[in-house]
């Protein structure tokens, strides 16, 4: 078995690295999915969808997490 180690900062820089991949990745789903609403006649829907994902990030980023 092989044990790598990685210090603190490496590890934060990995998973913050990690998790703007993931926030990209769904952002365009969001945005697909998003219009996919709108053009179907859901205005109100594809709004909260925009509206929910773009709180995401400031809200965990407020919180210090």
């Amino acid at each position: 078995m092989v044990v790598i180690t990685m210090d603190q900062g490496d590890t934060k820089h990995l998973q913050e690295t990690l998790k703007r991949q993931l926030w990209s990745e769904a952002g365009l789903w969001m945005q697909d999915r998003a219009q996919t609403l709108w053009d179907s006649g859901m205005p109100d829907e594809a709004a909260a969808l925009y509206s929910e994902f773009a709180r995401g990030p400031a809200m965990e980023q407020a919180s210090g997490t």
